[in-house]
């Protein structure tokens, strides 16, 4: 699962999910038949082979609201509002996720397998020192728990503890080496250690560990980009956009990978198709000051550095472009 959390790219791996559900589907759904009990709507066993059916094709907002059904009519069943927290989870419904994956444990004391969720819904939410502690139980907890580690990693990542978020991915590794999630999480701790070529083997790995998970080719382009090998980033972003054609990250890298060879009207083009979706886009707006100074393009340059500058909070390490700023002003103004 691809999340955005905060203006950054956290990728959240939790147990369960569409196996754990649809399989408790079919099972509901078998037993509902041979006992005769499908047509009685308040059924949970039935509801909750509905929510399965739902999670199936995609629909998160019915699942969901068939699951939370489920939690009236059958509250203390811990694989229910397991099942819930990872809906809440894919819906972006953090905090929601958290208390349902709590509920488990109050129910069922040993579900102590729970805390790697809790953990990963805590990142989500960005309760960044709550992730920490609990995840620091969940590997005490589970210490074969691979995605314990995965989760940990992301908390203590997050924290700006590389070096320990690092022993924790080589750990979740080890356990499951070929795991999409783990593979990701490993290749970015490598890149923000400097090892570029490192980290594009790792998400090249994810990609062939899961064709249909599109972050760890994100991250692959960005980092083809950074080796400046712009054609093949260019090749690897198109791949995504021809899933999420009007993804704002992807797009942005395109026109990177557009500019950086020289096609500055398409990444223009590009840059001002994001910008009318989202205006306040900052990575657009600088990207598109970029390409105009490229092209000679001063007035307008000058424009979009200055809304560019304007949409920031904190200035800090922006004197390069104050400085061009000032350059620009001396000769349009």
């Amino acid at each position: 699962m691809r999340r955005m959390i905060n203006g950054r790219n956290i990728l959240l791996k939790v147990h369960g999910s569409a196996v754990n559900i649809l399989l408790t589907a079919v099972v509901c759904t078998v037993f509902a038949s041979c006992g005769g009990r499908a047509d009685n709507c308040e059924d949970p066993s039935v509801i909750f082979a509905e929510a399965g059916e739902a999670y199936g094709r995609g629909d998160l907002t019915t699942c969901r609201e068939l699951l939370l059904r489920v939690t009236v009519l059958d509250p203390e069943n811990p694989n229910v509002w397991r099942n819930l927290g990872t809906v809440n989870l894919d819906l972006g419904l953090y905090d929601d996720a958290i208390s349902a994956y709590w509920m488990v444990i109050e129910i069922d004391s040993t579900r102590v397998d729970v805390l790697t969720d809790v953990t990963g819904a805590l990142v989500g939410a960005g309760r960044i020192e709550e992730a920490l502690h609990t995840g620091e139980m969940s590997v005490q907890f589970s210490p074969e728990d691979g995605l314990a580690f995965n989760n940990y990693g992301m908390a203590l990542m997050e924290s700006g503890n590389y070096e320990e978020a690092a022993v924790c991915f080589s750990t979740a590794l080890h356990r499951e080496p070929e795991n999409s999630f783990v593979l990701y999480n490993c290749g970015r701790i490598t890149l923000l250690s400097g090892d570029m070529e490192g980290a594009l083997s790792l998400f090249q790995m994810a990609v062939e560990a899961d064709p249909g998970f599109l972050q760890p080719r994100i991250e692959a382009a960005r980092t083809l980009g950074m080796l400046g090998r712009h054609e093949d980033a260019e090749e690897q972003i198109l791949s995504v956009l021809a899933v999420y054609p009007s993804d704002p990250e992807a797009l942005n890298i395109l026109a990177l990978s557009y500019s950086s060879q020289g096609r500055l009207e398409e990444a223009v083009s590009v840059l001002e198709s994001i910008l009318e979706n989202n205006p306040d886009d900052p990575v657009s707006r600088l990207g598109l000051a970029q390409c105009f100074y490229q092209q000679g393009d001063m007035q307008n340059a000058l424009q979009n550095y200055r809304v560019f500058m304007a949409s920031l909070e904190d200035t800090a390490g922006t004197s390069e472009i104050s400085a061009r700023i000032l350059e620009l002003e001396e000769i349009c103004d």
